[in-house]
């Protein structure tokens, strides 16, 4: 039983107990000694649950209220953990906690006296409520100096203990019995709940959430024996209990080094010894970089940690038209070094394997890291950041609109200009600055790279806003470096499971052939996944349109004069040469 004691309100100034208080009704043996045994440093409240409580848990134990003082004077208990029963039934029935006070041992060394408390005995210490540099609310003042109490003493001849003092007098109100069991005393996870609370967060379940499914299957919120508040106390002294969130995360990692030989995980430690910057990378991702990763997303918009350092993620998409994580980080500020030493742990984990492309939303140091360190790929901006940053800058919802179009439009420069001038007469933006600087600097790039990748599947907008709500999904703000790796890498497992059934799917069953070119699409359903044959059918079905008006056979190669289906100004040539095999445009 846990156990915490305070002063007790019946020692004078020189230490010795005043035993002519009402209710003692012997002297101590003369061989005894007053010798108190200490007080334990952390305040606790009696709680434990009794195994009599069953039938009066929540309206209180009714046989007790009716005992008398000259009644409970009388009782006699086996041992004092049975005396701590009696009187914590009868506090609860009578509206207020019990509390341990001290205990005395005679000179052999053997307790002699316990004694109960009520939870409201004893005061403050003043230095705590004149503190001026507090940063949070002082805690309300319950201690008020109550004086009710129980002690027991031990039998000589029996072994047996009786109650030689009771107090039933309390200088505050009782509580009513429906307030009784938010006395923190009485409120009290069971190691079920603590495994089924632990169990439901490791998926992304909210405490309030699980809070409300404990209550759904007791029967009410009533009859839940604690509050959400006790449930987010028991997470943090599981963080306090593993020695810092940082050491946390890295066992974590050494954990998961265990499982997969690939796990590769950095971090640096700055003047202060304390974490600066963290990168981390599982077999299965370096694996998914090595088939795509020829086009590498790099984002650092997910500040959802309650240290709030930024977070970065590495993404690609892989043979579903999925997004699939590469590796993530977490920087102490956005600066070029930081990002620099993020990239040069990645390029190290990846064997030295750069990308070909790099899409990011625009950040400078963002974008001299990359010419730095990936000098090689081509950098290319995010199209869902450049309607985000449209929304703020021009806040125009019909320019976002017809901006999106623009980008992500299957047209020809020229139907690319003409789109863009009408949109600038439209919506009258053409002397706001953040537009002129996104077409004279942007917008050249963005257009023709996410036009060159529309066919290889990959859609930035989606794809980022696709990857913001799963990572809404399973991570939060007020997650530690800990929790925040964990349900990062479950948010991974989620899009991996996803990956797996859509394998499935490709593999079951054929698609039914629709076009007119049979051979070619039955080819496109043998070696393609579902989602990119649905693409390559749609490409096929508007091959129709293009029609042969023109053929010249030369010595090393067939050129051949291509048309839109009545659209005459859209003409194409291509060249076929013989030697390599090859198509020229």
């Amino acid at each position: 039983m846990s156990s915490c004691s305070r002063t007790i309100p019946g020692l004078d100034a020189s230490g010795e107990e005043n035993f002519d208080g009402f209710g003692d009704t012997g002297d101590i043996d003369a061989t005894e000694s007053l010798l108190d045994i200490g007080m334990e440093t952390e305040e606790e409240e009696l709680g434990e649950e009794s195994p009599n409580e069953e039938d009066g848990e929540q309206n209180g134990s009714a046989e007790h209220v009716v005992f008398g003082r000259a009644q409970i004077l009388e009782m006699e208990f086996a041992n004092p953990d049975e005396a701590c029963r009696f009187y914590e039934q009868y506090s609860r029935a009578k509206g207020f906690a019990m509390r341990q006070g001290k205990k005395l041992k005679n000179r052999k060394g053997e307790i002699v006296r316990y004694t109960y408390l009520c939870n409201r005995e004893g005061f403050r210490d003043r230095k705590w409520l004149e503190m001026q540099d507090r940063k949070r609310e002082h805690k309300v003042v319950t201690r008020c100096g109550c004086q009710a109490e129980m002690r027991i003493k031990q039998k000589a001849e029996s072994n047996n203990w009786y109650v030689s003092r009771f107090v039933d007098e309390h200088n505050h109100d009782l509580l009513p019995a429906k307030f009784v069991s938010y006395l923190p005393a009485y409120r009290k996870i069971s190691d079920v709940d603590r495994a089924h609370m632990e169990s439901l967060r490791q998926v992304g379940i909210s405490i309030p959430k699980i809070y409300e499914s404990i209550a759904a299957q007791a029967g009410g919120f009533n009859l839940v024996p604690f509050t959400k508040r006790d449930m987010y106390n028991v997470v943090r002294r599981q963080r306090a209990m593993q020695s810092g969130d940082v050491n946390a995360a890295l066992r974590y990692f050494n954990v998961c080094a265990r499982r997969d030989d690939n796990m590769y995980w950095r971090y640096e430690v700055g003047a202060e010894q304390n974490m600066c910057d963290l990168f981390w990378s599982d077999g299965r991702s370096q694996d998914d970089y090595k088939l795509f990763g020829d086009v590498l997303a790099f984002d650092a918009t997910y500040g959802r940690n309650k240290y709030n350092l930024p977070v970065i993620v590495f993404s690609g998409v892989n043979h579903h038209n999925q997004t699939c994580v590469f590796g993530a980080a977490m920087v102490s500020s956005e600066t070029q070094a930081s990002y620099v030493w993020v990239l040069s742990k990645f390029l190290e984990c990846m064997g030295g394997k750069a990308p070909k492309a790099v899409i990011t939303d625009g950040d400078k140091s963002m974008r001299f890291a990359i010419q730095e360190v990936f000098s090689e790929a081509h950098h290319r901006l995010c199209a869902w950041h450049l309607l985000k940053n449209a929304t703020v800058n021009v806040c125009k919802p019909r320019f976002t609109t017809l901006l999106r179009n623009c980008m992500l439009a299957d047209v020809e420069v020229e139907e690319f200009e003409r789109q863009w001038e009408a949109m600038m007469d439209e919506c009258l933006v053409r002397e706001v600055e953040w537009v002129k600087d996104l077409y004279t600097k942007k917008m050249a790039w963005a257009t023709a790279y996410i036009r060159g990748c529309f066919y290889a599947g990959l859609r930035t907008t989606s794809r980022c806003e696709s990857l913001h709500a799963k990572m809404g999904r399973f991570v939060e703000r007020r997650y530690g470096i800990l929790d925040f790796v964990t349900n990062f890498q479950r948010c991974v497992e989620f899009l991996r499971d996803n990956e797996e059934e859509l394998d499935f799917r490709s593999l079951y069953g054929r698609p039914v052939l629709q076009t007119q070119f049979p051979e070619l699409e039955k080819s496109g359903a043998v070696n393609y996944t579902r989602e990119i044959f649905l693409r390559f059918r749609e490409a096929l079905k508007s091959s129709v349109r293009v029609t042969i008006v023109e053929c010249k056979k030369l010595e090393d190669r067939t050129v051949y004069v291509t048309q839109k289906y009545r659209r005459p100004q859209f003409r194409w040539t291509v060249a076929h040469h013989f030697g390599t095999d090859s198509f020229f445009l």
